[in-house]
């Protein structure tokens, strides 16, 4: 029996141009639209390439700077504060002072009529971000004031609770020499570097922990235009280690510092995102290029770099491989392209993969047939639209329930030599896997998810080619 208790609501304020707050509220559902705990939260700006954790109860707001990492919220010589978050507010608040220049700083609420209902004064506050806290004990609207070298910068708060007191406290250790003790807000975070526009491109996802073991949620991937309350869903079934992070190993860095989750399937720890490595794991460089070719190479998805964040690259079968002959062991006992500790499964690895995801009747689509596994394995989000009967681009939020993620990130080249065999396609429509496995000389063994089609597809004899660039996912050993 499924144990539900409340969720851990996270949020993520964004600071942007113009002093516009965008607050971002995750909570974590399952299927039943049962709260689930959050853990944490990872962040991820794919237009910016940058990544942040917020963590519960600890963490629960971050600040990012707008633009290139030069707050455009900071006014007036760089002494600015800004809006009061939560507001309102039930009892306590808090806001961020930026002090440029280190001094005394006095700190002040009024209420509607000008009276003064709370003071306080710093001395010798540095230069740099701080917190304050704001605590009332009447519900109404009131100003917050902070004053420095004859300035003053205001916001209006409104409460709607009673905290016990009207007491003003900066809420952080950084550098300020406090006449009354400090305390520290858990919750907050420090501001963060990393830079933030309207529009970006951005990728969350949620942890949790049920049954002792540490689950992650579906990706949510949107651009983000304002403020909204993000639902993260978690889809596994709790006291099976399926569709999890693999034990011991929920992530793995490859040679570039690029970081993958991971998700365990029966017995196999597969990673769950495709491999985006622009050098082997001995350091040498797989070469970017636009023609098919036998030597070692790699492509961005539908030749777009913009894409290789989402979908990872494209690989010929000699990059696949690095030297190494091919396998159909089990495991393979090839590395090739992977991380240390990881390897390029074989057909009956991949095998092993279908015939078990299609065991699981939790996994097939429509009854008593154990082929329709696409949507199992298929991301919810990057696919073309199919009206088709479990296929994978009709509905497609449905899809992922092994939360394996397959992305369509579509393929390079083609064996008919005789037309134009070097030119992207399939993009969105197609997920394309190679696998260690070599048919003969020329070709080797893969694996197809399309937009329009139910089930996985496997390799034709003289249908494809070594030269062409396909997806890599990586088993560990």
């Amino acid at each position: 029996m499924k144990k539900y208790i409340t969720s851990i609501s996270i949020m993520l304020l964004v600071m942007v141009a113009s002093a516009q707050t965008v607050t971002l509220t995750f909570t974590g559902r399952d299927a039943n639209n049962q709260n689930v705990p959050l853990d944490r939260v990872v962040i991820s700006n794919l237009t910016k390439g940058w990544q942040d954790t917020l963590t519960s109860p600890e963490d629960t707001v971050l600040v990012m700077q707008n633009g290139n990492g030069i707050d455009e919220f900071v006014k007036d010589g760089g002494f600015a504060l800004s809006q009061n978050n939560p507001n309102p507010f039930d009892g306590t608040t808090f806001a961020k002072l930026y002090v440029a220049e280190r001094g005394d700083v006095a700190v002040e609420i009024t209420d509607i009529t000008g009276r003064v209902v709370g003071t306080n004064h710093y001395s010798l506050v540095q230069p740099g971000t701080h917190e304050i806290r704001v605590t009332l004990s009447t519900a109404g609207i009131y100003f917050l004031t902070a004053r420095q070298n004859g300035r003053a910068v205001s916001v209006k708060i409104v409460n709607r609770g009673n905290g016990g007191g009207n007491i003003i406290e900066f809420a952080d250790v950084m550098g300020v020499n406090n006449e009354s003790t400090l305390q520290t807000k858990s919750g907050i975070r420090s501001q963060t570097d990393n830079p933030f526009d309207l529009g970006d491109q951005m990728e969350y996802v949620g942890f949790a922990t049920i049954n002792g073991v540490e689950v992650e949620s579906e990706h949510v991937t949107r651009a983000q235009n304002g403020s909204e309350t993000i639902v993260l869903m978690f889809a596994a079934s709790q006291g099976s280690t399926d569709a999890l992070p693999c034990p011991g190993t929920p992530t793995l860095t490859d040679i570039d510092g690029n970081v993958y989750n991971t998700v365990m399937l029966g017995t196999q720890c597969w990673m769950k995102e495709n491999l985006r490595t622009t050098h082997f794991a001995d350091n040498a460089i797989i070469p970017m290029l636009d023609t098919v070719s036998h030597d070692p190479y790699r492509f961005a998805p539908d030749g777009e770099a913009s894409n290789v964040s989402i979908y990872g690259y494209l690989y010929n079968w000699a990059a696949v491989m690095h030297g190494a002959g091919g396998s159909n062991g089990n495991p393979s006992g090839v590395q090739g392209i992977c991380p240390t500790g990881w390897h390029v499964p074989s057909y009956t690895e991949w095998t092993q993969l279908t015939e078990y995801v299609g065991s699981r009747e939790e996994y097939v689509c429509g009854l008593n047939n154990n082929i329709l596994i696409a949507k199992a394995l298929a991301d919810s989000t990057g696919w073309d639209s199919s009206t088709g009967f479990c296929e994978v681009g009709n509905d497609p939020g449905s899809n992922n329930a092994t939360g394996f993620s397959a992305r369509p990130a579509g393929g390079f080249g083609t064996g008919d030599v005789g037309g134009n065999p070097n030119y992207y396609h399939n993009f969105g429509n197609c997920a394309f896997f190679w696998t260690a496995t070599e048919y003969n000389a020329t070709y080797a063994f893969w694996f197809k998810i399309k937009s329009d089609g139910s089930g996985v597809g496997t390799f034709l004899p003289g249908s494809l080619t070594k030269v062409l660039g396909f997806s890599v996912r990586c088993v560990r050993d």
